[in-house]
């Protein structure tokens, strides 16, 4: 029996050998190319798994299957990348590109004091979002509507941070454009780029990614050869882990070898041949795959020469598929990011693929490897390789391609709409994550209903309004508003549900100054037509401006009317919101006990439907009313409980304010590091949703006064460790703090938590303690006046402080262990 020692190698899931007698035979060549001479133990080998594991935007996802061979690539980009500060690897389509970058970033990562982050493209496919994405990858949100480089440059600016930008080819020009403008601006940045093509900017330094290694076809086919082959070595893992028992022996040597020289290396084209030992044995899977490669290899001349190959290798699998297979193939290329089981039912049936047959036709393309299933979506959900897609998109013609699409940009509409009518129930935790799942996918149908039905964009982004809050895309959301409303002047109803979304998104993100225009826009479009759900939903907006300004009695009147004028229309969703708001007014009024009806009604009217994303809010405010009345113990149930459900949900806005809430209440309490850290928690996700507290004057009153009281009761020093800590955590983390199910640090551990100034920030702190002026400092330190005088001021933007004294003060009590 074997037995096989788990472990984690450079993020891999490995196991290590310890004796010669565990290791399969179908790995031995594996071995004899890690071993060196007279070593009889230790070689690292796969454990079993396919695939990658993929995180959200910006994390560097965990291998699961082995990392074969590329040292001499590795070695080459590494190199490269300690000389220039962007480095692009280019090739072919399939050939390892992103595999290869995501090992050099994993190796070189602890060289970057802010880590890596992965910028993937892959699914962007409007330059207009790029910088949409990377914000997202490095955790910032811009708080205007459109999205801003400067806000990207000041995040960036001083941070030792890796970028990778993963599959910039078809978004080239936008690509070079940002790279140029970050590097010029951020000294300490450095990018690893992926495309298949350069992206010809000053101080790039370019690496090829070539096929993987073959035997030498004029020289002697000798075991070390084999062994020392990159990718007779993949093959042999991959078939391996598709057809258990597979071994290379000294029968089959050959023929793998003959394989992949015909698949010239490329690693994508190995993986799907692989595959297809499940159905073909070896000697028939290499006289089919030798067949088809020289018949397209001697076809056209004029094809491009990095096609040829990966295009040998997609068109014999796509020749092994039924014809009902190729047709599914090729219809759901028009998906991004993946779809659901639904989905394609609806998008890609018709014709000759009737409706009910799509799951059958799926599972054989899974089966085949052209589709991947995602196990922990909770709907049954696909994925399929970008090159995949885009070769089945290339089969269609321009008339099937525009069907394709009007199909996609009907269901996704259609698919909001659902979402909207369904809101108010117990399904909302599901709905949003559907639609996480589903964020690609509304992008290509909005940029589609840019050209061809913008109403129907207006519809599907204010359908699922709600989801643009929770997910922290309000900029997002407001781009999206204003480009359609731009070509959707007809005076509709969808308009005017836009035009009063983008007030309302406007008032979330303090934009007060355009709130009227778009309110009073929306006003004519609902006379116009005569809605009554819009006109309401106006009101009601009307009322909510008035009470982020701190204009609550006009804010109680126009919501109090919103709630009745919802009530009547039999409009819930409307409805529940109002009555929320109105109870929130009320509270910031001081009128706790009519406040306290109303968020008692809100939450009779949520725990009658299951309903849960009002009635957290609403528990939120209710528990802030409490503690603002003394009583402490119910406050703090009441906010753990909003919490919790927020959670449940993924609202990162939700649980923002909770955290916040929460500190206050921790502050009273006298628990000073428990509410710095919260404060700090809460502050950097409300900048990364793109909410400034500011923006709702009562709320930002009692922030300022809290953070006052606990800035008084504790060390300048201990209160910026604290905040630094809570700011640095993962919202899922706070949560757990927040909740009490991870233990605080011990009192002698709290002071080694991250320190709130960058590395750089200390110096010019220590050099500002010393008495040396701006001039002095860029002197000392090899930087520019203008650098010198930014650190300055983000040093005291960070402590809250007003002057280079104070900065001396701080760091000469931080050095003592005083205040």
């Amino acid at each position: 029996m074997m037995t096989w020692r788990p472990e984690l190698v450079s993020g891999e899931a490995t196991a290590r050998v310890e004796r010669d007698e565990d290791v399969p035979s179908s790995f031995r060549p594996v071995i004899a190319a890690q071993r060196g001479v007279g070593e009889t133990t230790g070689v690292v080998l796969p454990l079993p798994g396919e695939g990658v594991a993929s995180g959200d935007p910006g994390d560097l996802p965990l291998e699961l299957t082995r990392f074969i061979g590329r040292r001499h690539e590795l070695a080459l980009a590494r190199h490269a990348l300690e000389r220039a500060r962007l480095v692009t690897l280019t090739g072919t389509g399939g050939v390892g590109k992103t595999r290869l970058a995501f090992q050099l970033a994993r190796d070189v990562s602890r060289a970057f004091d802010e880590g890596v982050r992965v910028v993937a493209l892959a699914d962007v496919q409007d330059p207009a979002l790029l910088g949409h994405t990377v914000n997202a990858a490095v955790g910032i949100r811009e708080t205007s509507s459109r999205w801003q480089l400067d806000t990207l440059v000041d995040h960036l600016r001083e941070r030792q941070m890796l970028l990778v930008f993963d599959n910039c080819e078809h978004l080239v020009d936008a690509a070079a454009t940002l790279a140029d403008a970050l590097l010029r601006s951020c000294p300490r940045l450095r990018i690893l780029a992926t495309s298949r093509q350069a992206l010809n900017i000053d101080g790039e330094s370019s690496v090829s990614v070539p096929p993987l290694s073959t035997p030498d076809p004029s020289g002697t086919l000798s075991r070390a050869a084999i062994a020392e082959s990159e990718a007779v070595s993949l093959f042999v893992d991959r078939a391996a882990a598709a057809l258990p028992g597979f071994e290379l022996t000294a029968e089959s040597e050959s023929q793998v070898v003959e394989l992949c020289r015909l698949l010239d290396g490329i690693p994508l084209a190995i993986e799907l041949a692989a595959v297809r030992l499940r159905v073909l044995p070896l000697s028939e899977l290499l006289a089919r795959m030798g067949d088809r490669y020289r018949l397209l290899t001697h076809g056209s001349r004029t094809a491009p020469a990095r096609h040829q190959t990966l295009r040998a290798s997609i068109d014999w699998t796509f020749d092994l598929c039924s014809p009902e297979e190729q047709v599914l193939w090729s219809r759901l290329a028009v998906f991004t990011g993946g779809f659901g089981l639904e989905a394609a039912e609806s998008v890609a049936s018709g014709g000759a693929i009737e409706r009910e047959a799509v799951l059958d036709l799926v599972s054989g393309l899974v089966d085949k490897s052209i589709l991947t299933r995602v196990h922990d979506a909770r709907e049954p959900r696909y994925q399929m390789l970008e090159t995949i897609r885009q070769y089945g998109a290339d089969r269609l013609d321009e008339a099937e391609s525009a069907e394709l699409g009007r199909r996609h940009r009907q269901w996704f509409v259609a698919l909001a709409v659902r979402v909207d009518e369904d809101w108010s129930g117990p399904r909302q935790a599901q709905w949003l994550e559907r639609l996480r799942w589903e964020h690609a996918n509304l992008r290509t149908a909005l940029n589609s209903c840019l050209v061809h039905d913008a109403q129907s964009g207006l519809r599907l982004v204010w359908s699922i309004e709600n989801y643009w809050l929770a997910r922290g895309f309000l900029a997002e959301a407001r781009q999206w508003l204003d480009e359609l409303s731009a070509s959707a002047l007809e005076p509709t109803v969808d308009r005017g549900r836009g035009l009063r979304f983008s007030a309302w998104l406007a008032v979330l993100q303090g934009d007060q100054d355009v709130v009227p225009a778009l309110l009073e826009q929306a006003d004519e479009v609902a006379t116009h037509s005569g809605d009554a759900v819009l006109a309401a939903f106006v009101a009601q907006t009307w009322g909510l401006s008035a009470l982020f300004r701190g204009d609550l009695p006009f804010a109680v009147e126009r919501v109090e009317e919103a709630v009745s004028t919802f009530a009547k229309l039999g409009h819930r969703n409307g409805e529940i919101h109002s009555t929320f708001e109105v109870g929130l007014a009320l509270s910031f009024s001081g009128e706790t006990e009519s406040a306290a009806v109303w968020h008692r009604r809100c939450n009779d009217l949520t725990t009658a439907m299951g309903e849960t994303w009002w009635r957290s809010f609403s528990l939120w405010a209710y528990g802030i009313d409490k503690w603002r009345q003394g009583d402490i113990p119910a406050a703090l149930e009441l906010e753990r409980e909003s919490l919790r459900l927020k959670r449940q949900l993924g609202d990162q806005l939700g649980i923002a304010v909770c955290l916040e809430g929460m500190s206050w209440i921790a502050a009273s309490e006298g628990d000073v590091d428990r509410a710095a850290r919260l404060l700090g928690a809460a502050d950097a996700l409300l900048r990364q949703v793109g909410m400034p507290l500011e923006g709702i004057q009562r709320l930002w009153a009692f922030h300022q006064q809290w953070e006052d009281t606990v800035r008084r009761r504790a060390s300048e020093r201990s209160f910026r460790v604290a905040y630094g800590a809570g700011a640095a955590m993962a919202a899922d983390a706070a949560v757990a703090f927040a909740l009490r199910e991870i233990p605080e640090p011990p009192p002698d551990q709290q002071d080694d938590q991250l320190d709130p100034l960058t590395k750089r920030e200390q110096e010019v702190g220590e050099l500002v303690s010393k008495g040396l002026t701006n001039r002095e400092i860029a002197a000392s330190l090899v930087i520019s006046v203008r650098t010198a005088e930014k650190h300055v001021d983000r040093i005291m933007s960070k402590l809250g402080l007003a002057n280079r004294t104070q900065i001396a003060a701080w760091v000469t009590g931080r050095g003592s262990g005083k205040p």
